[in-house]
């Protein structure tokens, strides 16, 4: 266990799976408090590396508990993560064609229970990166998760990765009964105008409390730093809308809306439901969209999806 001169604690934790498993997971948590919100924070292709774990840090910072399972632990060494290369992304789609549907909602299941056994949790919440925001959504479709952020999830509404089999995940909307923000790129090459106009879609079909923010000239993998796809601007607004979601604020949830920011046109489609989750905190906006907040570790990228 550690703890940093940022006053959080980082530690690295396993966990009983119901299939006999044991999961591994990086931990962070205020230091000196405890978190009224847990976090499940799901890794992209790559496993959970500095980026994964600069998240859970800095929603520790932020005053949340933060877990970053390894949902590769069936098939993978405990603490393997892939560098940004195509190397790492050869063998990052392998390990994902690994990752079967029930497993991988065992995993969260797994999570949840540990959270909710800890001092102070009043409500779960999940956090998702490309494969890892496809199993978010997949999550908040199965299982009692009240706030969950999906950064361009995709695979949604095919059946090419495991997770979305034998029926497309999307068509599981109708069992999400929290709130979703999802946020994307707008020339995001795996999530295209299509395939978010099906997503869109289908939270509406199903009256979901929901957000949906497209960020004009952001690629796909746009939230981390030192990479091609990198920017800044997409990275603060989703960190803020992120932040926003966990603190239970809802300014702009349960109409369509047009949100801008200052340097250029940011999509954001709202639409609400009555709210079957529980919500507990007043309307209010105290976030700069342009703060970036979250400083993440560079390293190599580039623009193709991971």
């Amino acid at each position: 266990m550690t703890i940093t001169p940022r006053t959080i604690i980082q530690e690295t934790i396993t966990i009983p799976v119901a299939d006999g498993t044991t999961l591994p997971a990086y931990l962070a948590r205020p230091a000196g408090r405890a978190a009224p919100v847990a976090v499940v924070v799901a890794h992209e292709l790559f496993g959970v590396n500095p980026d994964i774990r600069g998240v859970a840090d800095g929603l520790a910072e932020a005053g949340y508990l933060a877990l970053a399972p390894e949902f590769y632990h069936r098939h993978a060494e405990p603490g393997r993560w892939l560098e940004r290369t195509d190397a790492g992304r050869q063998e990052g789609f392998a390990l994902l064609h690994q990752v079967l549907r029930e497993e991988a909602l065992a995993d969260v299941d797994a999570c949840l229970s540990r959270l909710d056994s800890q001092p102070g949790i009043q409500r779960t919440a999940m956090i998702g990166f490309s494969a890892g925001g496809h199993l978010a959504y997949l999550a908040a479709c199965r299982l009692p998760i009240s706030r969950t952020a999906v950064l361009y999830g995709g695979w949604l509404p095919t059946t090419d990765i495991p997770m979305s089999r034998p029926t497309p995940t999307l068509d599981l909307t109708p069992g999400i009964s929290g709130r979703l923000v999802y946020l994307a790129g707008e020339d995001d090459a795996l999530i295209d105008t299509g395939q978010r106009g099906r997503i869109r879609a289908a939270l509406e079909q199903a009256g979901v409390e929901h957000e949906l923010v497209t960020y004009p000239g952001a690629a796909h993998a746009f939230f981390w730093p030192g990479t091609s796809a990198f920017d800044q601007e997409a990275r603060g607004d989703a960190w803020t809308r992120i932040l926003s979601l966990l603190a239970d604020e809802k300014a702009g949830f349960g109409s369509s809306t047009f949100a801008r920011c200052p340097a250029r046109g940011i999509n954001a489609t709202r639409a609400g439901r009555r709210a079957r989750a529980k919500s507990a905190s007043p309307d209010r906006r105290t976030m700069s969209k342009n703060n970036v907040g979250l400083q993440g570790r560079p390293g190599p990228g580039d623009r193709r999806c991971a």
